[in-house]
């Protein structure tokens, strides 16, 4: 695992100043000084200072922190940059295809709490259940759900009669944290997404899916933080 980490995978962070709900989201403070561009790579060198980073974008500010972090900068196409005009698979594969490595990890800057452990597991999971068998891949992380789901005018995942069930009884459901995918560089080129029809899914703690998507996640994900760093930095 020790050359699948330093010589084999490469650690994208796709970011765009571009946000229609959270103005300048990625330079938004998770704490005093520190925005969630830098704190996601200070996140990863506290696991380890070894790894290729790679934060892909095509702004000036955003090369400039990049060089001042220590990391490396892919200066991506324009065109992957505007908002809803390339197609997400574009942007995956656009990106994806200038990486030196067989195999990459996309990490976003959205979903900030990803501690030591957690990359940890993740890579230890790819390493033994993607890159040594068959039987899977790719990876993505996941919460584990136990909550009582509606889809459209039916309950998804439980009986909602007389016969209602306790949460924990309920069906395993997986909500993807959009925090962490792994996959091998061709096959994602060739398919045009970061995931396979076998992905492997690292099941992490419920705040790896905090997903700054409306300012009050951002609150939400600011208040968690002491939290975050009493249980788990």
């Amino acid at each position: 695992m020790e050359t699948f980490l330093k010589d084999e995978l490469t650690i994208i962070i796709p970011v765009r100043e571009g946000s229609t709900r959270v103005k300048d989201k990625i330079y938004l403070e998770i704490e005093d000084g520190v925005s969630l561009l830098e704190w996601k790579v200070s996140e990863i060198f506290n696991y380890r200072k070894d790894l290729k980073v790679l934060i892909s974008s095509n702004s000036e500010n955003v090369k400039a922190i990049a060089k001042n972090l220590g990391v490396g900068y892919h200066e991506r196409d324009p065109y992957l940059c505007t908002g809803h005009v390339a197609s997400f698979s574009e942007v995956i594969t656009g990106i994806v295809k200038d990486i030196g490595t067989k195999h990459f990890a996309w990490c976003t800057v959205v979903v900030p709490y990803m501690s030591k452990s957690m990359f940890q597991q993740c890579f230890e999971d790819y390493f033994n259940h993607v890159v040594n068998t068959d039987r899977h891949d790719s990876l993505v992380s996941v919460n584990l759900i136990k909550e009582y789901l509606w889809l459209d005018d039916k309950p998804l995942n439980y009986q909602a009669d007389k016969n209602h069930t306790i949460s924990q009884e309920l069906p395993n459901i997986f909500k993807v944290t959009n925090g962490l995918y792994m996959r091998d560089k061709l096959s994602t080129i060739r398919d045009g997404y970061f995931l396979g029809a076998k992905p492997f899914k690292t099941i992490l703690p419920k705040v790896a899916g905090i997903d700054i998507d409306e300012f009050e996640d951002y609150e939400f994900a600011k208040a968690m933080l002491p939290i975050y760093k009493e249980r788990y930095k």
